[in-house]
């Protein structure tokens, strides 16, 4: 069975199109399974019927014709109840439909299994056979097992059904992907794929090493002058926090860093671009297989550095994309840099086949107000060339050939949006605080100095979380206490006067360092964060160090530890923060001014410190809650797991109650909490969350004027009332409903979706 499968799905994944690939279906299972009828009906939702689009023994002039509603007949029957239907004589049963001339009129045993795509039926594959017959088990599992490998083959293949369909009468139909930056824009789509990329590159030695290594170096050269022209590009158009990426795109490639991998790779006698492919492979696999989709993201910047290099290696010139006006940009990936070369005063959308919100390329687009979308679902973007297309950036949603209803009713969305874009600019000097005047503290969430600007601009109270182990990965070696100190200190001095809140190295297992390998089988539940760092007291003593020296002279220093579990962990690093504090004081007392104590507190992300808070309470200054990984482990959800993004939700009601339950204790015990998860950033949850006590949230520079909006329209009294009043909900939907209700009341749909 193994083999017969195996060949239908590979002939099904080379066919060229939809109508070929279940075609392709339905002659195989008739000729491996020796049945008379083979069909595949697909489902359509907004017409909520089935259609006949393959058949191998029913009359062929009903393909695209026949359709049964949802609720009728024994396909109807399939989809509603999402399981196998196995009957021995068919026309007997209550639910068959009898149509004429279909010729199932002789036909009698009928075996049907639903064709579904995470929790979607996308439809009914069916055999059918003239004797009165029960079908063998084994070709009852043949096609359930057919029937989960191509899901996601005709979830394809209908994408691409949607991207061809040209009648502009359509019903409203889209490819969904994920919101990066958020926008609405009607534009024509230009589709760019790469020109020269790594894995064309075979393996090959060589005689002439010297020549290989200038060569290597010539190339380096001109990209560092590409990246740096790049940045002048930018000069002007974005802030120059957001430039300086084009700086650390310099370092990656720098002399302590690839290029000296790559002329150790080229002395053992490798070419230089084999050698290149060499270095950035295994790069590539420790970014790749990290939990952490910013670092996951990181993978696409040194490819695409490695390509440029690439490209200067073979000495092929990199093709300038033509734009015009209104053009939407289509691409399987896309990064920083090639945003940097594109012609942006003609761009109005970016889309990507992969990718995600966290890229430097999705910072990059925002910046330059130009809506994104990442990582689609499976679909032929070539296909996509030249049509008209609406983005909804915000919800993720690509229209292809829209008819003139939907494009007049998303040109009314663009306009509202124009107007409420510049409505939330100018709340950018108002206080952070609520209707009735409760003030609140919006931090941002920060890894590098580009968010800085941004931050201030849009009226941030400090710093609620800045992660430390980014440094860390762009260094080939653990960063010197006085590199760190460098990098410390500009972050303080950047927010005088503010609270800086700083993450010890939060790395292992999942997030691994290319200097510090850690091999695992259960990464997610391994050993990472603070346990670590206790392991190798060398390393975080040094952190502690240098955090202290950066800090001399400022009293709004606070120290957060992540991944804190149990009390003694706790303890280990208090005593380990006391040593280098007195290490400190001692080495500075001869220096003007004052070394202050930091404040210490831990990061909620593991559900059993939540038990014991009590205990913790008494031994820290504050507490944050990281709602990324507290969502992640109190759900036992992978939060980057694709399957899993209907579970990952901040508004299960488990993940409120825990919630409810934290900021309660914490207000017993007089001890200051804040959030600093990506939850903080989305409006809708930040109202619960003042509403429940939180006064302070951290959040990406970007979402800050979002949230002061929504914050702004409530009193605290509304707030609480409605957080209170969603605890008592059981499900997800319930909860949303009535936060998006509240939302509408307050004409702040603007903050959540497209217009106002």
């Amino acid at each position: 069975m193994l083999g017969k499968l195996a060949r239908i799905t590979k002939a099904v994944e080379l066919a060229e199109d939809q109508r070929q690939a279940l075609n392709i279906i339905v002659e195989n299972v008739c000729f491996e399974l020796d049945v008379e009828v083979c069909s595949i009906y697909l489902a359509d939702y907004d017409l909520k019927q089935f259609t006949l689009m393959a058949t191998q023994g029913l009359n062929p002039k009903y393909i695209g014709q026949l359709k049964i509603e949802f609720n009728n007949g024994l396909v109807g029957l399939v989809g509603q109840r999402e399981e196998p239907i196995h009957l021995h004589s068919a026309n007997s049963h209550p639910a068959f439909h009898y149509v004429a001339d279909i010729l199932e009129d002789k036909l009698s045993a009928y075996l049907g299994v639903p064709i579904i795509h995470q929790r979607k039926v996308l439809g009914v594959l069916s055999i059918q056979q003239e004797d009165a017959r029960q079908f063998e088990i084994d070709e009852e599992t043949f096609l359930i097992t057919l029937a989960t490998q191509v899901s996601s083959v005709i979830l394809n293949t209908e994408n691409n059904a949607i991207i061809d369909d040209e009648q502009r009468n359509q019903l409203v139909r889209c490819i969904n992907g994920t919101p990066a930056s958020s926008g609405v824009v009607i534009g024509k789509a230009k589709v760019v794929f790469p020109s020269l990329n790594l894995s064309s590159i075979s393996k090959r030695k060589t005689n002439d090493i010297p020549a290989e290594i200038k060569n290597l170096r010539k190339a380096v050269k001109r990209t560092h002058l590409q990246l740096e022209k790049m940045s002048n590009r930018m000069k002007g158009l974005v802030s120059d926090q957001e430039r300086s990426l084009f700086e650390a795109y310099q370092q990656i490639l720098g002399s302590a860093g690839i290029e000296q991998e790559v002329e150790l790779e080229i002395k053992r006698g490798f070419w230089a671009p084999y050698a290149l492919k060499r270095v950035i492979y295994s790069h590539l696999k420790a970014f790749q297989s990290m939990e952490d989709p910013y670092l996951q993201e990181r993978a696409l910047d040194i490819e695409d550095l490695a390509n440029r290099v690439l490209g200067n290696l073979l000495r092929r010139e990199s093709r300038r994309i033509k734009a015009q006006p209104n053009t939407i940009l289509v691409t399987e990936t896309i990064s920083a840099s090639m945003i940097a070369e594109l012609p942006i005063e003609n761009i109005c959308a970016i889309v990507s086949l992969q990718g995600s919100a966290t890229s430097h390329a999705a910072i990059l687009a925002k910046a330059l107000g130009i809506p994104s979308i990442m990582g689609l679902d499976p679909c032929q973007i070539s296909r996509l060339e030249g049509k008209e297309i609406i983005i909804d950036a915000y919800n993720g949603q690509i229209f292809v050939s829209p008819n003139e209803t939907l494009l007049s009713q998303y040109q009314q969305l663009i306009n509202e949006e124009k107007q409420f874009s510049q409505e939330l600019k100018n709340d950018q000097l108002s206080p952070n605080c609520t209707k009735d005047g409760v003030p609140i503290s919006l931090m941002v969430n920060t890894s590098h100095p580009m968010d800085f600007e941004k931050a201030m601009q849009s009226g941030a109270n400090g710093i609620g979380l800045y992660r430390t182990e980014i440094p860390f990965m762009h260094h080939q070696q653990f960063p010197s206490e006085q590199t760190q100190v460098n990098i410390y200190r500009n972050i303080i001095q950047g927010f005088d006067g503010m609270p800086v809140t700083i993450r010890t190295l939060d790395i292992g297992g999942d997030k691994q360092l290319p200097y510090f390998k850690i091999d695992e089988d259960n990464p997610f539940l391994g050993w990472r964060g603070v346990r670590v760092t206790l392991d190798h007291p060398e390393i975080f003593l040094v952190q502690l160090r240098a955090i202290l020296k950066a800090s001399f002279n400022n009293k709004n220093l606070k120290i957060a530890i992540p991944m804190i579990a149990t009390v003694s962990e706790l303890d280990d690093c208090i005593r380990l923060i006391n040593q280098a504090f007195d290490e400190i004081e001692e080495e500075t007392q001869h220096l003007k001014g004052t070394l202050f104590r930091p404040d210490i507190g831990i990061i909620i992300e593991v559900p059993s410190i939540v038990f014991q808070l009590k205990e913790i309470i008494r031994r820290v200054d504050f507490v944050s809650v990281g709602t990324n990984d507290l969502i992640q482990y109190l759900l036992a959800v992978d939060r980057n797991n694709l399957r899993l993004r209907g579970l990952y939700n901040h508004f299960q009601p488990a993940v409120l109650k825990i919630l409810s339950s934290i900021i309660e204790r914490c207000h017993d015990y007089q001890v200051d909490v804040q959030v600093c998860g990506e939850m903080a950033s989305d409006p809708l949850a930040a109202i619960v969350l003042v509403g429940l006590g939180y006064r302070e949230l951290s959040m990406n520079a970007g979402d800050i004027s979002r949230v002061k909006r929504a914050l702004s329209r409530f009193t605290s009294y509304e707030m609480e009332r409605l957080s209170h009043s969603v605890l008592q909900y059981e499900t997800v939907e319930k909860i949303k409903s009535e936060l998006i209700l509240a939302m509408e009341q307050k004409s702040l749909t603007g903050l959540i979706r497209a217009g106002r």
